[in-house]
C-alpha cells in the first residue's frame, strides 16, 4: 500500500510507526550510556565539591571559635564610672563580655605607696610613676640625682620647688604624719609584702651577698652569714646587724617598726600587737606578692583604676634562681625572720578577707592576666642579662615607638631621674646634659627626648588586641 507522506501512514498504523521511532542505532545507545556516565561522574563530583566545602567551614569555624576564645577575654563593656573617661569596648566579630559587678567611684588621685625590697614593689612603682604620667598627676621626688634609696624622709632632701604632689613611691622608712603632709588631701596609703624566706633569699642573691661571705655554694654562703649574726644574740643585744641591709625583717623596717624599742620591751607581744593594730589602720591596703596579679585587680578596684594602669611587664628576675634545700637553714632564716613574719602572715589574713569581699574578681583576675600577655606579646621581642644579673626585656620594633611599653620597660630610678631632671627647677645644663647622654643608650627604656616629647594618647591594649588579630 501507498502512502502520500507521513501524515497517512500515522494515520493507518499509528504503533508502528511508534515502534519504528524507538528502534536505535547502537552508536545512540553508546550515547547516551556515555552521557549517563558522565552524568554519575558529575553527581559524584559535586558532592565531593559540597563535602569539600562543608570541610573548609568546618575548619575556617574551628578556626573562628578559637579566635572568638581569645577575642571574647579581650573584650569588655566597662560599668564602672571613673573621673577619667578611659571605658572602651574592644572590637572583635562582636563579642562582649559583660563585667559581674557595677559600682560609681572616683579614681584615686592621691596615693602614698611604701616601697618594700625584693617584694615585686618596683613593679608597683614603676605603675604608679606611668599613672601620673598618663593623668598629669605630679610625683614627689628626691632631688636630682637621686639614688631612691634614702632611708629617712626630710624636707631638704625633696625636689626643688616642690613640696606638694599626687603620688609618693620612693624607697623611705614610712613616714605617714610626713607624708600626709606633702601629699594632697584625700590620699590612699598601701603597700606590699612577700613571704619573708622567699624574701630573704632572693635579696641575699640580689645584693650579691656571697661577695661578703665566700662559700662554694649559695646555702654555704647563708651559712657562714648565720655564724655572723646569731639570731638569738640580734634580738637579745642589739637591732644593728652589719651586711643586714635589707636582708633581716626589711619589710618590718620599710613599714617604720621601731626594732630598738621592740628588743628593749619586757612584752614583744603585746609590743607586736599594738604595731599591728596600728598598721591596720596606717595603710588602706597590703598586697601579698605571693598573690601578685590578684594584688593588681584588687588595687584597680579600691583605688578605682583602668586596665592600662596596672598593666606591667616583668622585670629585675634573676637569671639563675638560688635555693635553700636544708631544714637547717630554712629554719633559722625564719628564726632571724621573726618580726617580718608576724607582720606577713597578719596581713596575709588580712588580705584574703578583702579579696572575698570583692565579687568576681576572679573573673576579673582572668581578664587582666589575658589581656596583660597580650600587651606584653606586643611590647616584648625577647630578652637579654640586664641590671646586676637579671633577665631585662628586649623590645619589638613597635614597642620601642611606643610610649607605654618604653615606660612599663624602664627602671625605676632612670624613670625617677628622668623626672627629677624635667622637673627639678635645680638641674643644671650641665647635669641635663649628662643625663641626656647616659639615658639615651638604652634602646629599650625611656629617654630624655621620649619623656618630653612621645604623645601617650594611644591605648595600648587596643593597639596590642589589633595587632593580635592582624597576626
Amino acid at each position: 500500500m501507498q502512502y502520500r507522506d507521513i501524515r497517512d501512514l500515522v494515520q493507518a498504523n499509528p504503533s508502528s510507526v511508534f515502534v519504528e521511532s524507538t528502534k536505535s542505532h547502537p552508536l545512540d545507545l553508546t550515547h547516551r550510556m556515555y552521557e549517563r556516565s558522565l552524568n554519575q561522574i558529575l553527581q559524584v563530583l559535586r558532592r565531593i565539591r559540597c563535602l569539600t566545602y562543608g570541610m573548609f567551614l568546618i575548619t575556617f569555624t574551628t578556626l573562628i571559635l578559637y579566635l572568638l576564645h581569645d577575642v571574647m577575654s579581650l573584650t569588655i563593656t566597662r560599668t564602672r564610672q571613673t573621673v577619667y573617661p578611659l571605658s572602651y569596648q574592644e572590637p572583635g566579630f562582636g563579642a562582649t563580655i559583660q563585667m559581674a559587678y557595677e559600682e560609681t567611684c572616683e579614681a584615686q588621685k592621691n596615693i602614698i605607696f611604701t616601697k618594700t625590697h625584693k617584694t615585686g614593689s618596683s613593679t608597683i612603682t614603676n605603675i604608679l610613676l606611668r599613672y601620673g604620667e598618663l593623668h598629669n598627676l605630679t610625683q614627689l621626688l628626691y632631688q636630682y640625682p637621686s639614688s631612691t634609696e634614702y632611708k629617712r624622709l626630710d624636707d631638704s632632701k625633696l625636689m626643688t620647688g616642690r613640696y606638694k604632689a599626687n603620688i609618693f613611691a620612693q624607697h623611705a622608712i614610712h613616714n605617714r604624719e610626713f607624708l600626709q603632709h606633702h601629699i594632697h588631701n584625700a590620699s590612699k596609703t598601701f603597700t606590699i609584702l612577700r613571704s619573708p624566706v622567699s624574701q630573704f633569699l632572693s635579696a641575699f642573691s640580689f645584693f650579691d651577698k656571697r661577695r661578703v661571705y665566700p662559700a662554694d655554694t649559695f646555702e654555704e654562703s647563708i651559712k657562714l652569714f648565720f655564724k655572723s649574726h646569731g639570731h638569738q644574740r640580734y634580738m637579745r643585744e642589739t637591732h644593728f646587724c652589719k651586711n643586714c641591709g635589707n636582708l633581716v625583717n626589711a619589710n618590718s623596717f620599710d613599714m617604720g617598726f621601731k626594732m630598738d624599742q621592740y628588743v628593749k620591751s619586757s612584752d614583744k607581744d603585746g609590743f607586736m600587737s599594738a604595731f599591728l593594730e596600728h598598721a591596720s589602720r596606717s595603710w588602706d591596703l597590703v598586697l601579698i606578692t605571693e598573690y601578685f596579679d590578684l594584688s593588681l585587680v584588687l588595687l584597680k578596684r579600691r583605688f578605682c583604676l583602668q586596665f592600662e594602669d596596672i598593666l606591667y611587664l616583668r622585670s629585675l628576675e634573676r637569671v639563675k634562681k638560688e635555693t635553700v634545700e636544708e631544714p637547717y637553714t630554712l629554719a633559722a632564716i625564719v628564726d632571724m625572720q621573726r618580726v617580718d613574719i608576724a607582720i606577713y602572715n597578719y596581713f596575709n589574713q588580712s588580705f584574703w578577707r578583702e579579696v572575698e569581699k570583692e565579687a568576681g574578681i576572679f573573673e576579673e583576675l582572668a581578664m587582666f592576666q589575658k589581656l596583660n600577655k597580650v600587651v606584653q606579646s606586643f611590647c616584648v621581642a625577647g630578652s637579654k642579662v640586664g641590671y646586676q644579673g637579671t633577665l631585662a626585656n628586649v623590645l619589638s620594633e613597635e614597642g620601642r615607638k611606643n610610649f607605654h611599653c618604653l615606660a612599663m620597660n624602664t627602671r625605676c630610678l632612670p624613670f625617677s631621674l628622668l623626672l627629677e631632671g624635667r622637673d627639678d627647677s635645680a638641674v643644671t645644663p650641665a647635669q641635663l646634659q649628662t643625663l641626656i647622654e647616659d639615658q639615651g643608650a638604652d634602646k629599650d627604656s625611656l629617654n630624655y627626648d621620649q619623656i618630653q616629647h612621645l604623645s601617650r594618647d594611644t591605648n595600648i591594649i587596643q593597639m596590642a588586641s589589633r595587632n593580635k588579630l592582624k597576626l
